[in-house]
Order: C-alpha cells, then structure tokens, then sequence
C-alpha cells in the first residue's frame, strides 16, 4: 500500500504536465522530471538515518508512520493537486513513506529467518525475501491499473489520490492494530549488541571479503538504478508518442506487465536459492538489454505488451536477490538497507532529469534514452561477472 500512490504519477505524466505546464509546451518535460526527481530524492536522503533507526528503535512504529505519510502525500495531491507546489510536496511526501518504509520493513523480514547464535540463513532465504517483495510489485502495479480504470470515470486524475486515501487509512489502522503496536521494543536487541564484540583475524579477513562484495552489489544496483529511473519515466509517454497508445491504455500495459512481473519475484528467489544471487543478477541485466531493444524497436502491440511483462518480470527478479546480497554480507542490515535505498533512488533520480533534458530538445526522441538505458545495463552486467569471480574465489581461499 505504500507504494501504491507513489507509482501513480509516472503513468500520468502527459494529463500532468497538460494540467500544470501547459502554457510552456516542451519545457513542461523540465518541470515534469524535477517532481519525479524530488521524489525520488525523498525516498532516498532519508533512507540511511531511517536504517540505522531501525536497528536501534521499534520498526513496527516507523512502518506503521510510513502508511501514515504516503496518506498524507495522496490527500495533498488529492486536494491540491490543481497547483505545482500541490504535487511537489505531495510528491516528496509519498518518497518520504517509502524511505520510511523499506529499511525497517527488510531488516525485519530479513532478520526473522536467520539464526542468530549459529548465524546460518534459511535455505529458502531469497525466496523468502521474494515473497516479502511480491507487495511491492503489488503496489507498483495497482498504481497504474486503478489510473486506467478510473481516469475515464471521474473529473480529474487528482481523485485518483483521494480514493487511494480511503484503504491507506484503513491498512494503517490495521497494521498498527494487528501487527506493529506487537512488535517487543528490543526485538532486535542482537544486532545492537553485535556492534560492541571482537573480532578474530579470521573475522577481520571475512568481514573486509563482505566489504568488497558489497561494494561490488552497490556499483549494480547504481547501474540498474539508472536504468530503471531512466525507462520507467517515459515508459507511458513512450507508449502514447511513438507507438499511438492511448494514456489509459498504456497505464494497463504498465499496470498488468508490474502485476505479471511480480511472479518473477518467487521465480527469482527459486533460481537463486539453487544457482546464486549473482549469477541470476547477472543473466537478469543481460536480458533486461535485449527487452529494451525490442521494445524500442517493435511496433506490434501484442510484441510490446509481451515485453513490458518481461521487462517487469526482469524488474522483479532484481531485488529479492540484491537484498539477500545485503543481508547476507551486512552486520547492522537496518543500515546497510539504508544505504542500499540512498543509493538505488539518489541515483534512480536522475532519470527522470536526464529524460527531461533529452526529450527539451525533441519530445519524441527516445534513441538516446534507449541507448544510455542499455550500456547501463551492460555495466550492470560487467560487474556482476566481476563479483562472481571474486565469489568464487574467496570460497576456494576459504577451503585452503
């Protein structure tokens, strides 16, 4: 549900900027990629303090606050959706629910299937994390599929927010009721006391290991980051400019390949607990430049709608496995999922700026996107063979 209204906008970008901006005609895909930006910004600043809040505090609390403050983002569209300032800093409020959100929300998820005097991990461990992060894609994609089915039946897209307003307030109340006022205030009482223990030499060896995979997992999901803030963006426009889809039915298109796609979540959790995180990473950002290409390409609309769903699918397989990366190579995941939301939405911002700027020039000029999409997506490749080799590696070293 957190999601829900913050994937909204980028579907409706063109009643938007008509609504907003239409006195400046091309620049409006200026002003049109600052509201994507800060909100993207608004989900990613917060993130790295909300994670180590995590680690110290109640998560229940702080993910029962971030239903409580993509509410208030939907209300202020909702109401005052009339204005620029309107949807920016209702925008930036729903970026704010999401920062709020994903580092608790993974630390407890993640945390719950380990054992934490052995320190082993579940060995359906990214399966698990997948299933936690099929309501994600959930969300992503009822966003746009409610856009399609209620565009046409009310005034305004601003009432789009206020419906949404309706059940947000509802599973706030019930998250809170049922599950987060039951979280024990030091329910993760071990992470914090892990922080003051020594560590032997062998220790130290594995823990600098972990340092370089992690450092190797955050250039990826910078790579991919791009990628996805750049193509997501003008997914709809792209539709309706180039391939004469009408905005309610690329919506649908969005709305069901998200829907679809998010079965690649379990299906991503089954392969990688059997082959390995980056291995499946690596073949999933391989792939991902061959959809784009057809995509781009193709002018079938059973084609397009075919690889939309294998583009989501590919979005989906993305993050059970990044996260179980993380988890399994961080001491204080709270944290360490922080940093991993900074990173993936500071650099997924620049998308829609990036997409701004290149579409000033021509409004139906998409090769460019395409083409920066797509090396960012081989880069994401290149350093996911990289880790697999330093893997691979360390575990012979390890068996020496």
């Amino acid at each position: 549900m957190v999601e829900v209204p913050f994937f909204i906008f980028p579907v409706i970008l063109i009643l938007v900027g008509e609504d907003l901006f239409s006195s400046i005609g091309e620049l409006s895909w200026i002003g049109l990629g600052v509201i994507g930006t800060v909100g993207t910004l608004a989900a990613a600043l917060p993130s790295p303090y909300f994670g180590w809040l995590a680690d110290r505090y109640r998560r229940g609390v702080m993910m029962a606050g971030s239903l409580l403050v993509a509410l208030l983002g939907s209300l202020m569209i909702g109401f005052w959706g009339n204005s620029f300032f309107g949807v920016f800093f209702g925008v930036i409020l729903m970026g704010v629910g999401l920062a709020l959100y994903h580092p608790p929300g993974l630390s407890w998820v993640s945390s719950a299937f380990e054992d934490p005097n052995t320190k082993s991990f579940s060995k359906n461990y990214v399966k698990i994390l997948a299933l936690h992060g099929i309501g994600g894609s959930l969300g992503a994609s009822l966003g746009p599929l409610s856009v399609y089915f209620l565009i046409d039946v009310l005034d305004s897209w601003q009432q789009i927010y206020l419906i949404w307003s309706i059940p947000l307030t509802v599973v706030m109340l019930g998250f809170w009721i049922f599950v987060g006022s039951k979280e024990p205030k030091n329910a993760n009482q071990l992470t914090l006391a892990s922080e003051t223990e020594s560590y032997s030499n062998d220790s130290r060896s594995n823990n600098q290991n972990n340092h370089t995979i992690l450092y190797f997992i955050f250039f990826f999901i910078i790579a991919m980051s791009l990628t996805r803030g750049m193509i997501h963006f003008i997914l709809s426009p792209f539709l309706s400019t180039t391939k004469n889809v009408v905005i309610a039915t690329a919506a649908l298109f969005i709305g069901i390949s998200t829907l679809i796609g998010s079965s690649g979540q379990v299906l991503g959790g089954i392969i990688a607990d059997k082959y390995g995180e980056s291995a499946l990473l690596s073949a999933t950002a391989l792939i991902q430049v061959l959809i784009l290409g057809v995509i781009f390409f193709s002018d079938s609309i059973p084609v397009l709608f075919l690889f939309y769903i294998l583009l989501g699918i590919m979005n989906a397989l993305f993050w059970p496995s990044t996260n179980s990366l993380v988890a399994r190579n961080s001491k204080n995941r709270g944290s360490a999922f922080g940093y991993v939301m900074l990173i993936a939405n500071l650099i997924g911002a620049l998308g829609p700026v990036i997409d701004g700027f290149l579409l000033v020039t021509d409004p139906n000029q998409y090769s460019l996107i395409f083409i920066f999409s797509i090396s960012f997506s081989l880069l994401a490749f290149i350093s996911l063979v990289v880790l697999e080799f330093k893997i691979k590696r360390s575990k012979i070293k390890a068996e020496e």
